[in-house]
């Protein structure tokens, strides 16, 4: 999540996620959360140098443009999605993340969807890992 994100995407994601079973933690730059779009305070249950994408079963990247900008220069955010990515973890991203995961190489494959065109997609990959990936981000025996 990063200040300025669409509360609108970030309440439908938490939404559908839960219907599901499943349970939601805001990751944020800050340990004090952040300021969405509509100028609603979003709490953040980590901050993101110390909470790691491999705590999670499918991470949603919410960012607006300048919070992805923002982040640009940050490792730990490099550091969260190539994780995720490594872990073969389902990848969810607000169109405004698309130059985070271009920096840090992550390329779009199945797991890694647009949530805005398709959160029910993502939430079905969030369900499991891609294996498809695993010869992508590591040598096989």
């Amino acid at each position: 999540m990063s200040e300025g994100a669409d509360g609108k995407l970030v309440k439908a994601i938490k939404k559908a996620a839960e219907s599901e079973g499943a349970s939601v933690k805001i990751v944020a730059p800050k340990v004090g959360g952040v300021a969405l779009q509509d100028g609603v305070k979003l709490k953040a249950d980590g901050q993101l140098a110390g909470t790691p994408s491999f705590l999670f079963d499918a991470v949603a990247l919410v960012l607006s443009k300048e919070g992805c900008a923002d982040l640009m220069n940050d490792s730990a955010a490099s550091d969260f999605i190539t994780n995720a990515f490594g872990h073969l973890k389902a990848i969810g991203l607000s169109k405004e993340a698309w130059p985070l995961l271009e920096k840090a190489g992550i390329e779009r494959d199945e797991a890694v969807v647009e949530l805005e065109d398709d959160l029910d997609g993502f939430l079905l990959h969030a369900r499991k890992r891609l294996w498809v990936r695993e010869p992508k981000v590591r040598v096989l025996a």
